[in-house]
C-alpha cells in the first residue's frame, strides 16, 4: 500500500490506520495524500466559479475528485468596489447533501473535503455530511485546494519537499534582471464565505 508520496508503506498503513479508526477529523497535505492512494475521494466543494477562476484540484484526471459546490456563486463586478466579487446564495444543506451522495457514491463514501483554504466551508461541509447518520467518513484537508495544489502537481507527483524552496539565479546572465524568487501562491481574494 505504499504511496506515491513516501513509498513508506508503514507510514501509509498508519494514516490509514489513524483516520479509519475515527472515521473524521483534519488531515495535513501529506496525510490526505496517504489518504487519496487509499481511495478517499476528493470532495471539492468550492463554487463553480471559483475553481473555474483559481483551477481545478490535483488529482482531477485520476478521476477521485468531485466538484459539489457548498456555497453557490458568482462573479460579478460590484461598482462600489470596482471589481469582480462573488454573489452569493444561501447554502441549501439537503441539495448539497443529495448532490454529494450522488457524486460519491452513496454513504459509504470515504471523503477529502477541500475548500481554497480548508476554513469555514470545509467545516460545515462535513458538519452538514456527518448529520443524520450521513457519510461516516470525512476528513476536512488542512490548507484546502490551496495547499493541496502547492503540494501536488496534475499528475500526484510531489512539488516540492517540506522546507524551505530556492533558486539560485547568481549565473551572470540573471545578473540585472529583477528575478528574485520563485513562489506559489493560493488566492488573494477576500471574499468572507457565508455558511
Amino acid at each position: 500500500m505504499a504511496t506515491n508520496a513516501f513509498d513508506d508503506d508503514a507510514y501509509a498503513k498508519d494514516v490509514v490506520g489513524r483516520f479509519s479508526a475515527n472515521d473524521d477529523g483534519q488531515a495535513s497535505t501529506e496525510e490526505c495524500r496517504a489518504l487519496f492512494d487509499a481511495g478517499y475521494v476528493v470532495l471539492d466543494v468550492r463554487a463553480s466559479d471559483e475553481v473555474a477562476f483559481e483551477g481545478r484540484c490535483s488529482g482531477a484526471s485520476r478521476d477521485k475528485v468531485r466538484e459539489v459546490p457548498l456555497v453557490r456563486a458568482k462573479r460579478a463586478y460590484d461598482e462600489k468596489l470596482g471589481r469582480k466579487v462573488y454573489v452569493q446564495q444561501p447554502v441549501d444543506e439537503d441539495a448539497f447533501r443529495a448532490a454529494v451522495l450522488d457524486a460519491c457514491g452513496g454513504s459509504e463514501a470515504r471523503v477529502l473535503v477541500m475548500d481554497s483554504d480548508g476554513g469555514a466551508r470545509a467545516l460545515k461541509a462535513r458538519q452538514i455530511l456527518r448529520a443524520n447518520n450521513g457519510l461516516r467518513s470525512v476528513v476536512v484537508a488542512q490548507g484546502g485546494a490551496n495547499a493541496w495544489k502547492s503540494a501536488w502537481d496534475s499528475s500526484m507527483r510531489r512539488r516540492q519537499l517540506p522546507g524551505s524552496f530556492t533558486r539560485g539565479f547568481d549565473s551572470p546572465m540573471f545578473a540585472q534582471s529583477n528575478v528574485v524568487a520563485e513562489k506559489f501562491s493560493g488566492s488573494s481574494d477576500d471574499t468572507v464565505w457565508i455558511v
